[in-house]
């Protein structure tokens, strides 16, 4: 049985130095050998760098078990690495990002060799560096040609999301990510086809449905480069939202079979590589925070990135981030990373997590990876817990997470027995149970949303008297044929649920609950001295869900001060507007100091015992 390239490669994180600032990078290195031709691949930018995370990822490791050391570069304002996107001259910053990459592949790493692989915005990149200094190979997968394309895609996507396209003073937000005007312009005067590559091999490879743009290869053609175009397969599910992604392995095979053709890799022999100096990062600013990789456990792999304040504090609890769906620890539009250093700078350690099979927490089976609802999360949790109390016993823990992360947040307060466990934060919640085999569009989540503005609409005179003008879309009796379906399925479910939420809870292993009982849950967070704090947005059903299922227990637990429900006008499941993100931090960390403004929480007695509760 062929080993999967994941088992033939070694993999390493570190930070290294670009511009006086740092960056984070991924070195993949082959398993039994220490290669000398080194690989740079370029990420694209934005939510497209999010997306294809788990595909480079894949292709760095093929490439490692091809032979070649591999150096997967977040740029500056991107990823984990230091920096926002409304610094200035990110062009240029990104652009002396890949020359100090190389350097580090050349210097620390040993590589006499380079070849650079980039992909959309990063393909660009890489270009542009190949014009400057000579390169063994080059691939280039669907290049942004033309910088005025690239931006009118951005316009299109803020459009798309209701935004009016440079409207906001910060430039276009593009899927949670902003472009400042500055950057805008820049990359709009991006033109690959006034550039020339000191490299004797290129390949272009296109999206296989679309029809591949020449213009760039006759442009390397008549340069007397080799360059060839191929179309590969796979591409719209390697760009798909997180959770949907499709690892294209016969595209990655192709790029690396294609690397190592052209460009042979020097292997020296076998012996053990030394690893990557790791060291802290230290972000600039009035109130300086540092982040330190954590290897939390080799099996199963759990990864994360511990953000903390340069000035020591124990009174205030670690924050453990959960993985939002499948998107990687720094969350959607990056919203992870930009949380975890406002919170560190006022003295909350935060922990962004990739639980096991998400991110570059790689599962031992490739199959079982990108599980946004996995069962095994509980397990991971419990092991982050152990964790953390071994660094520093006695401090508490607050679980965050957003959506699939907020389910896994409630699910363990209520039923891990860790003692180090003090709180849930669940943002934007769409589910309270899962059971193996589900999917989101089981829930009928949209279904109880459609009930709500039914039942809304109750108590607004216009509706009624809309209806019983008959001049709704469906007339009097179809309105009320229509409100009945909503309804009485919705009271049927609501009986069975109070039911069951009578009989006890049966004792399970690691894994999902046994049975959906919210208000039974809510006991049990309640019965370990934990407390629950919801943020929701305007038109998120996790609010009206809570109440839907388990109202009597909700309300006597927000009596008891023991769950607050925050809500955030204007905006959307994952804030992807700046506006929004700012008023959810405002929010959250209003509430953190009001919760624990006294610096001072009770020590609780902690002991080695942790499983699920019966």
């Amino acid at each position: 049985m062929t080993p999967e390239p994941q088992d033939q490669a070694r993999r390493s994180a570190f930070y290294f130095e670009s511009g006086g600032r740092s960056l984070f990078a991924w070195l993949h290195r082959p398993a039994h050998a220490v290669a000398e031709h080194g690989v740079l691949i370029c990420p694209p930018l934005g939510h497209e760098q999010v997306h294809s995370h788990r595909a480079l990822r894949h292709l760095a490791d093929r490439l490692a078990a091809q032979g070649f050391a591999v150096v997967r570069l977040d740029y500056h304002g991107t990823g984990d690495s230091d920096g926002t996107e409304y610094d200035p001259q990110l062009l240029a910053t990104w652009q002396a990002n890949v020359n100090d990459a190389v350097e580090w592949l050349r210097k620390e790493a040993g590589c006499r060799k380079i070849s650079l692989v980039g992909l959309r915005m990063g393909a660009t990149l890489a270009a542009m560096y190949a014009e400057k200094n000579e390169v063994e190979s080059l691939v280039l997968w669907a290049p942004i040609v033309k910088g005025r394309r690239y931006v009118r895609e951005l316009t299109a996507l803020s459009q798309t999301a209701q935004l009016a396209a440079g409207s906001d003073s910060a430039g276009i937000e593009a899927m949670g990510f902003v472009y400042s005007h500055e950057t805008v312009g820049e990359l709009a005067q991006m033109d690959l086809l006034l550039h020339s590559v000191r490299c004797e091999r290129v390949l272009i490879a296109s999206n296989a449905s679309a029809a591949g743009d020449s213009a760039l290869l006759d442009h390397l053609l008549k340069q007397g480069v080799l360059a060839e175009l191929m179309a590969l397969p796979g591409y719209e599910g390697m760009m798909a939202e997180p959770h949907e992604t499709e690892v294209p392995h016969e595209a990655l095979r192709s790029i690396a079979d294609w690397m190592k053709a052209k460009a042979q890799p020097v292997v020296a022999a076998c012996g053990a590589a030394s690893s990557p100096g790791v060291k802290s990062m230290l972000t600039h600013g009035a109130d300086s925070v540092r982040e330190r990789i954590h290897q939390i456990s080799s099996v199963p792999d759990l990864f994360g990135i511990m953000t903390e304040s340069t000035e020591q504090s124990t009174s205030l609890p670690w924050i453990v981030m959960l993985n939002a769906g499948a998107a990687y620890r720094i969350g959607p539009g990056r919203i992870h990373v930009a949380l975890a250093r406002q919170l560190a700078a006022l003295g909350y350690p935060c922990l962004r997590l990739d639980i096991n099979g998400i991110g570059d927490s790689v599962a031992a089976d490739p199959e079982k990876e990108n599980d946004t609802y996995a069962a095994t999360a509980f397990r991971d949790v419990d092991l982050v817990c152990d964790y953390l109390k071994a660094l520093q016993p006695g401090r508490p823990i607050v679980l965050l997470g957003l959506c699939s992360g907020a389910y896994v947040a409630f699910q363990a307060a209520a039923r891990l027995t860790h003692p180090s466990i003090i709180e849930g934060i669940l943002i934007n919640p769409l589910v309270y149970f899962w059971k193996e085999g589900m999917t989101i569009n089981d829930t009928n989540t949209d279904q109880l949303v459609a009930w709500r503005e039914y039942w809304n609409a109750l108590f607004k005179w216009s509706q009624w008297k809309m209806l019983l003008t008959g001049k709704t879309r469906l007339g009097f009796t179809g309105s009320l044929k229509r409100f009945a379906g909503h309804l009485m399925p919705r009271f049927q479910r609501f009986g069975r649920s109070t039911a069951a939420s009578e009989k006890p809870e049966p004792q399970s292993d690691w894994g999902h609950p046994a049975r959906k009982d919210l208000p039974g849950d809510l006991s049990r967070v309640a019965a370990a001295e934990r407390t629950l704090a919801m943020f929701v947005s305007d038109n998120d059903p996790g609010h009206f869900l809570l109440m839907f299922q388990a109202r009597r227990k909700a309300t006597q637990l927000m009596k008891q001060g023991k769950l607050q429900c925050h809500f955030i006008h204007q905006a959307d499941h994952t804030f992807s507007t700046a506006q929004a993100r700012q008023t959810f931090y405002r929010s959250l960390t209003g509430y953190l100091h009001q919760r624990f403004s006294s610096g001072l929480i009770e020590e609780r007695a902690v002991d080695d015992g942790s499983a699920l509760t019966a």
